[in-house]
């Protein structure tokens, strides 16, 4: 994944969130406007927005892109995409980010008045993959933060083998990733699956069903719950995605409220090598396309070939752009 598209309640405090805490770069300032901008994204003409983009250095994807929309006088006041009683859903749902040491961050997370969905919880993944921490709080904008500390150094272990890699590029100044992994939450793996084999490209690392009483406390999710997840992954062990599937209990929906200019966690943003292929599959897969292949703004990269589709295993926005040769 290349990037997380929020919209923001207040950027400035978004902004310092994801730059001064989590200590991500500031690779993009602009202002969005125009007719393209707004067809794209299939906003009211005469919108704009404040978009800010932020990355680790040249990495390229786990990126967050910030969009502070301006409206045109007479418009409605933009709705939240998530109440904060909800703690799964269809759609666009947290981020994830690899921390040194996560009982430290929860303690500062908790001192500055941070909502800690429950302490940091081991996860018991099995030999091959190996044992991570994990805890989750509500981040700027009602999006949820799972930080995850890779508690296992076996190189054997895929968990171990993340950890080494992490080791080696290094963390933010604030000791932390970009976004490894953003949830996705699906009402059919199997389309969801076929979606981010077929059109991006990415396979899958890990699936497992998750059913732990631990798990489902961090999670805040019913004491018997079973949660199929399955880790898609790029060429890239950052920007990973993974697709949560309710097996034994209800979860609302967000992707009619998940749509600019509301306030939230909007889409997901991925580069392929040939969009014209990508439209193709899209439709072989029978996706939603609410915007077809063409130029479109984007922060730090001017005018780019992209389109917005909606994943067909949910319903969730996602922006396919065409890498530059």
């Amino acid at each position: 994944m290349r990037a997380a598209v929020i919209g923001c309640r207040k950027i400035e405090r978004s902004l310092a969130f994801y730059r001064d805490r989590m200590g991500l770069s500031v690779l993009a300032d602009e202002l969005l406007s125009g007719e393209t901008f707004c067809g794209f994204w299939k906003l009211k003409s005469g919108t704009s927005a404040r978009a800010i983009l932020l990355g680790q250095g040249g990495e390229g994807v786990g990126q967050v892109l910030l969009l502070d929309f301006r409206l045109p006088q007479g418009s409605a006041k933009p709705a939240d995409v998530r109440d904060r009683s909800i703690v799964r859903a269809y759609g666009c749902f947290n981020l994830n980010f690899y921390t040194a040491d996560i009982r430290r961050d929860f303690e500062a997370l908790k001192k500055d008045g941070y909502v800690l969905w429950s302490d940091p919880v081991q996860h018991f993944f099995g030999d091959d993959v190996g044992n991570p921490i994990e805890g989750i709080f509500e981040g700027p904008d009602r999006v949820p933060i799972n930080l995850v500390e890779l508690a296992t150094r076996d190189p054997a272990t895929r968990v171990g083998q993340m950890r080494a890699y992490v080791e080696k590029r290094g963390y933010t100044d604030a000791g932390f990733t970009p976004i490894v992994t953003s949830s996705h939450g699906v009402d059919s793996s199997k389309r969801a699956i076929a979606w981010y084999e077929q059109v991006l490209k990415m396979k899958p690392l890990i699936d497992e069903v998750l059913g732990a009483p631990e798990s489902n406390r961090l999670l805040n999710l019913p004491e018997e719950a079973k949660t199929r997840v399955v880790f898609m992954q790029g060429n890239h062990m950052f920007g990973k995605v993974v697709l949560s599937q309710p097996l034994n209990y209800e979860c609302e929906s967000l992707i009619d409220r998940a749509r600019p200019p509301n306030i939230g966690y909007l889409a997901q943003a991925f580069a392929v090598s040939n969009l014209q292929e990508a439209a193709e599959q899209c439709g072989a897969l029978k996706a939603e396309v609410l915007s077809g292949p063409q130029r479109v703004p984007w922060p730090g990269s001017g005018d780019v070939s992209a389109m917005l589709a909606r994943n067909p295993g949910s319903g969730a926005l996602q922006v396919l752009m065409e890498d530059a040769p």
